[in-house]
């Protein structure tokens, strides 16, 4: 769970600085940002709404996690897996997947009762970065399984590393991290699974 929060803390690092010193809306007209803010307004909206219902689900036990990890996803066998419950944040996993020498590592929260507000911060997140999001950038916010996602291979080609953070079933928030896997490969994986 160490990457998680790892991750969470790059996030909001580059979050608050891009935020905090590009202006999005300059260049733009008022009417268009105004229904960007509007429609970012309605999504944010959405998020919170989910993760009230969130928060009154009993989290899931750590074998009934295991339990949800399916033996071979597109041809990748599962390797290991692990489940751990926290009262303070919520029951996680992780789970790993390896296709030759292609390797897809999953870390999955469990959005229900402490886990809401990591679901929370994770989707308003996705809302940020797509504000800022300009064309040619290596990470993508795209619509994915009903929510904006974010989507990411790496600004070094031959290290052949991908990444795809997205919600499962409106309760699931989910870290895939691939090598040697492009990222339309990982996300046809991430196609067959359902939590």
């Amino acid at each position: 769970m160490k990457f998680s929060y790892w991750g969470a803390g790059i996030l909001a690092v580059v979050l608050t600085s891009t935020l905090g010193s590009n202006p999005v809306f300059a260049s733009q007209p008022l009417m268009v940002a105004t229904e960007y803010m509007q429609k970012n307004d309605s999504d944010s909206i959405k998020v919170e709404n989910l993760a009230k219902e969130l928060k009154k689900l009993k989290p899931i036990s750590s074998d009934d996690f295991k339990s949800k990890f399916k033996k071979e996803i597109s041809g990748f066998k599962l390797t290991e897996v692990t489940a751990f419950e926290d009262k303070e944040t919520g029951s996680y996993a992780t789970a790993n997947y390896a296709k030759g020498s292609k390797n897809v590592y999953l870390m999955v929260t469990d959005g229900a009762g402490a886990g809401a507000e990591q679901v929370k911060g994770n989707l308003l997140s996705y809302l940020e970065l797509k504000a800022v999001e300009e064309p040619g950038d290596k990470t993508n916010i795209k619509n994915y399984k009903g929510w904006l996602v974010y989507f990411d291979h790496s600004m070094y080609e031959n290290d052949k590393m991908t990444s795809i953070q997205y919600l499962e079933g409106n309760r699931y928030s989910v870290v895939a991290s691939g090598t040697n896997i492009p990222l339309d490969e990982l996300k046809s994986l991430l196609d067959n699974i359902s939590l």
